[in-house]
């Protein structure tokens, strides 16, 4: 199944991060940046680790420190129980070739599947943004990227609107050349007002349409909504079921063309969004 909720949990709270497991997150990202004060990372490292260690049944992801620290971080990490890494302020691809050759030692040093490890490039520089199609080369563990917006506004000296009219090409953009790089769609950025929950579901959907697949969350109660929004709906299933079975119908009779009762017209490429839909059902 593809992933649609992420939920933070920080690195140095022990006390917090068996409580993330339960709150039906998709996949829980332990953080070792922003979440954790700079006194307690070596500290954080450890609970992680043992974290890791210990946890079964859940899709486990950790949250590095950028830069070289982050190379810090994986020394620090058992990668037993890690599904993948997330890389903050991404833009540099000679880090991520260095990271993706300490996952390969450690893999290998672990009896762990070699390539198995996941990278997640998190972009939130512009020049993070015009750095894709290097990040990407730079190892098969990148499956998709991720948007992070509070950094990027800020290196882009945008001012935040409650439109998100800020972001909105850098999304387009990095939603875009996933697809050209034959990348998964990209998992939208976390939604800092944890208590507006329709602001959230809003965000989701505009997200949604615009090609995202997935988001981060930092509160519990984001989680249903995320993945409600991210997945498709008994309703959209049928109408896909409803579009290709009309489309066959229609091609059996030397038409490449319909319009539905209610006045939709079909041709190949609705067709071809309706079995998108039924594949990722």
């Amino acid at each position: 199944m593809t992933i649609r909720s992420y939920l933070y949990a920080p690195g140095n709270r022990p006390d917090l991060l068996g409580k993330v497991l339960g709150k039906e997150a998709d996949a829980v990202i332990l953080d070792l940046e922003d979440a954790v004060p700079p006194a307690e990372k070596a500290k954080a490292r450890g609970i992680v680790s043992d974290f890791l260690a210990s946890a079964t049944g859940a899709t486990l992801l950790v949250r590095l420190n950028s830069g070289a620290e982050a190379l810090a971080d994986l020394d620090g990490l058992t990668v037993r129980g890690l599904r993948g890494v997330l890389l903050p302020k991404a833009e540099d691809a000679e880090l991520i070739r260095a990271i993706d050759r300490l996952l390969s030692a450690r893999e290998e040093a672990a009896a762990v599947p070699s390539g198995s490890i996941i990278v997640q490039p998190l972009i939130e520089s512009v020049a993070g943004l015009y750095a894709l199609d290097a990040m990407a080369a730079a190892s098969p563990r990148i499956r998709r990227f991720a948007f992070g917006a509070g950094d990027f506004v800020r290196d882009l000296r945008a001012e935040p609107t409650p439109a998100r009219l800020e972001t909105l090409y850098a999304r387009q953009h990095l939603v875009a050349r996933s697809r050209f790089l034959r990348l998964k769609a990209p998992v939208a950025h976390v939604f800092m007002p944890v208590r507006d929950l329709d602001a959230l579901r809003r965000a989701c959907q505009e997200d949604r349409a615009l090609g995202f697949h997935g988001r981060s969350c930092i509160h519990p109660a984001q989680v249903p909504i995320v993945n409600d929004v991210f997945q498709h709906g008994a309703e959209e299933i049928a109408r896909a079921r409803t579009i290709l079975a009309a489309y066959a119908d229609a091609m059996r009779e030397g038409r490449g063309a319909l319009v539905l009762d209610d006045g939709t017209f079909v041709d190949e490429a609705i067709a071809a969004r309706a079995r998108d839909i039924l594949a990722g059902a």
